[in-house]
């Protein structure tokens, strides 16, 4: 009989997520252990990566005028974030919950208003 070995595999690669996953940090939530939002005021963001999947979740808990944009960046393309224009993309000039098909982007970018604070997440499903 084969000796089982006591070692475990490790998954390198990013895989799948079926729940949300927090994309501004590595916190359950936001950008610090605290929680808060990334706070952005007339301004774009640093990017952030999708790990490749399918959709991004946002989350506006405070807008004080103008809207926010998603910007993409494909690594297998020109390398430079761009407005990101996928079909049915909302308009979010309001506090809610968005949900925005980024197939195939591997950064986002957030360029906004005035006094954004926002949430992101990242899902296959």
């Amino acid at each position: 009989m084969a000796e089982l070995s006591n070692s475990f595999h490790t998954f390198s690669s990013w895989g799948r997520t079926r729940t949300p996953k927090n994309i501004l940090s590595s916190h359950r939530k936001g950008i610090n252990a605290a929680g808060d939002g990334l706070a952005v005021n007339n301004t774009t963001s640093a990017e952030y990566k999708t790990e490749n999947q399918r959709f991004l979740y946002i989350e506006i808990s405070a807008i004080a005028g103008g809207s926010v944009v998603v910007n993409g960046k494909m690594t297998a393309g020109s390398g430079t974030a761009r407005v990101l224009t996928t079909p049915n993309l909302p308009t979010m000039t309001a506090i809610g919950l968005y949900k925005i098909d980024i197939s195939g982007v591997d950064e986002v970018s957030f360029t906004t208003g005035n006094n954004v604070t926002l949430y992101a997440a990242c899902s296959t499903f």
